[in-house]
């Protein structure tokens, strides 16, 4: 069946199958026989979910490629739908067209969006619920016309495009929109069906607007594949499945091809099969054979937290002593939070292993009211300001640290200032750091930022590499480590920043084979690893509290269940040797409360209150497919190490 795909030269093809059934080794293999038959590898282009599939894509291709294809491998496009529709965007013909600039907010930076939006005089609640209709909207490509009512969603709306207009930004939800729309125009129809070959994996964790983009773009041939069980947030936070089950029924001469057979670690599969009967699920999508390895799953019970984290360090480091060819980039640790992925990279370190936190800790994170709280923001937008003197992102982020309100106040009047004015928002500021204090309220905190900023540029210009590191204050900073490792100590400001930023919107891992991965469980979609050791895996975390919450209605319980649900399915399946399965049985009180665990009852022990949990109810569910529990004593006895 995979060759027969492979060989497929019909206009549009679909591929479903379970979890391990070869889906993505058939996109492999048709890239492979394109490229024999002299395609450009610049005309076949590959939609991943992230830049961890993109890796993991990219690495089976090159090693699935005859040695005198092996160039031609590397040349595939394979990126994620949000990079083709920004590349399509970020041209002049298209900046002119739209009127937008395709330069997207990180997290960090769209919380000082946030606050400037609530100078619109509605409620916070209001706002957000009113933001995210917005952008589930967005996402379905839906006419504004039908949806955006006169009053205050109309005011809303426009006062958004404004800001974003004023300091030439795009949210992430309205790129794929905004490149539909243009794909579509006069001006730009001449960008459609620039590849001849367009190759979807993981289709259902599109967003619709993405999905269609992606179908604009193909010439001779779009082929997508998909499981609605594996459907996850990683992409977008409105995945949409039905795009993906209703692709034959909306067009019109689709060949659709079904595999069945699994490939991998069979025990692995079949406990996450046992989940296809819970809701949420597509119970006829599983395996009718599976082929592979009869390697086992793992399920280990220990204590408490610190002793989990402790001895699941020393078992890894026992498997790479065991095994001292193994490649330590071959082993997943998915942790349920950032709390936990930090830990384990830490004890690691101890251990003498290294690690990466990209697919669990990716981003800048930091609370810019209060200064103490957000360095890494802040070393972000120091390093913004030096590549890019100009960038009205970055001078929206330098004014608005320490104050409660992110001195939105005067941000808005500058952009008042800069519409009568009819000039750009950077002009305007210069203009106002120049007169006098008093010329609108709470002008002189932009002056006095704009004084700082501008000595701050001047002092730093021309610096590189580590130097430049700690100019800005990142040196010993945990959400730059990543970016830290894969430095010559030769890049400049743009460069950096420019690595800074990928390592946010588009993380991947470091090319280094000595490094574990820590990863959370949406960035597991579209890769494999031999060895997967999940961790932490109690109710609370997997599945999120959100899912036990009495104060959250049976709907809003039961998404969040059957996310989880179909997050750990996806995760289970993807250990193609070992899959190790680890969790704990108390905790300390106020631990369990901070990282809200689900706590079964509380106990007093040594004078000391502490909380019983559970393992993960996924583990219930699986029900006879689920292994049977060991103790950690017993596993570290037997391996000989320490308890």
């Amino acid at each position: 069946m995979i060759q027969d795909i492979a060989e497929y030269e019909g206009q549009l093809g679909k591929v479903v199958g379970p979890a391990a059934s070869g889906k993505t080794e058939a996109l492999i293999q048709r890239c492979i026989h394109l490229l024999q038959g002299g395609t450009d590898p610049q005309q076949i282009f590959v939609a991943v979910a992230s830049g961890f599939a993109q890796q993991c894509f990219s690495e089976r291709l090159v090693a699935a490629a005859p040695d005198d294809l092996e160039e031609q491998a590397r040349a595939v496009r394979i990126e994620r739908p949000l990079d083709i529709c920004i590349e399509i965007l970020d041209t002049p013909k298209a900046r002119a067209a739209t009127g937008r600039i395709p330069r997207v907010l990180t997290d960090a930076e769209y919380k000082f969006l946030l606050e400037d939006i609530k100078t619109c005089g509605l409620s916070t609640r209001r706002i957000r619920k009113m933001l995210y209709f917005f952008y589930a909207q967005w996402s379905k490509l839906e006419d504004e016309k039908e949806w955006l009512l006169a009053g205050e969603e109309s005011d809303l709306h426009m006062f958004v495009r404004n800001l974003l207009i004023g300091s030439g930004s795009m949210l992430r939800d309205e790129v794929p929109t905004v490149c539909e729309r243009y794909l579509r125009s006069d001006e730009g129809k001449s960008e459609t069906c620039c590849f001849d070959y367009v190759l979807c994996d993981d289709y259902q964790n599109l967003s619709y607007a993405e999905q269609t983009c992606m179908c604009l773009l193909a010439g001779k041939q779009i082929l997508v594949t998909g499981n609605p069980n594996e459907m996850t947030e990683v992409n977008t936070e409105y995945p949409c499945s039905e795009g993906f089950l209703n692709f034959e029924k909306l067009r019109k001469g689709v060949e659709v091809f079904t595999l069945t057979e699994t490939f991998g670690n069979k025990a692995a599969i079949k406990l996450g099969e046992a989940l296809c009967t819970q809701n949420g699920m597509d119970p006829e999508i599983v395996s009718t054979k599976t082929e592979g390895s009869d390697a086992e799953v793992l399920c280990i019970k220990w204590n408490t937290p610190d002793e989990e984290i402790n001895c699941i360090t020393r078992y890894i480091a026992s498997l790479f002593a065991e095994n001292p060819k193994m490649r330590h980039d071959h082993v997943a640790i998915v942790a349920p939070n950032k709390r936990w992925s930090r830990l384990l990279d830490r004890v690691l370190r101890e251990r003498g292993m290294k690690a990466s936190l990209a697919g669990s800790c990716n981003g800048i994170s930091g609370d810019p009211r209060d200064v103490s709280r957000s360095k890494a923001l802040l070393a972000y937008v120091r390093l913004n300001l030096l590549a890019d003197p100009k960038d009205m992102v970055a001078w929206r982020s330098w004014c608005g640290f320490g104050n409660a309100l992110c001195n939105s106040d005067a941000w808005t009047y500058l952009l008042e200032r800069a519409s009568k004015g009819e000039q750009s928002l950077y002009e305007t500021l210069e203009e106002v750091a120049a007169e006098q204090p008093d010329i609108f309220p709470r002008a002189e905190i932009l002056q006095k930022d704009w004084k700082s900023g501008q000595s701050f540029i001047e002092k730093n210009t021309g610096r590189k590499g580590f130097a430049l590191l700690k100019a800005i204050g990142a040196q010993d900073l945990p959400e730059f480590q990543d970016v830290a490792e894969s430095m010559t100590g030769e890049e400049d400001a743009a460069e950096l920043f420019t690595m800074v930023r990928h390592a946010c919107m588009d993380p991947s891992y470091p090319l280094d084979s000595d490094l574990v991965h820590i990863t959370n469980y949406e960035n597991l979609c579209g890769c494999n690893y031999d060895y997967i050791i999940a961790v932490g895996l109690v109710d609370g975390f997997v599945p999120n509290r959100n899912a036990f919450e009495i104060v959250s209605t049976e709907e809003e319980r039961e998404q969040v269940m059957n996310d989880g649900r179909r997050q750990f399915y996806g995760a289970v399946t993807s250990a193609e040797r070992m899959l190790v399965l680890s969790f704990f049985s108390t905790s300390p009180l106020e631990i369990a409360e901070q990282t809200k665990m689900q706590v079964v009852r509380i106990r007093s022990e040594q004078g000391e209150r502490v909380a019983q949990v559970r393992p993960s109810c996924f583990l219930s569910e699986a029900g006879n497919a689920s292994p049977s529990t060991v103790g950690g004593e017993s596993i570290m006895a037997e391996l000989k190490l320490n308890y």
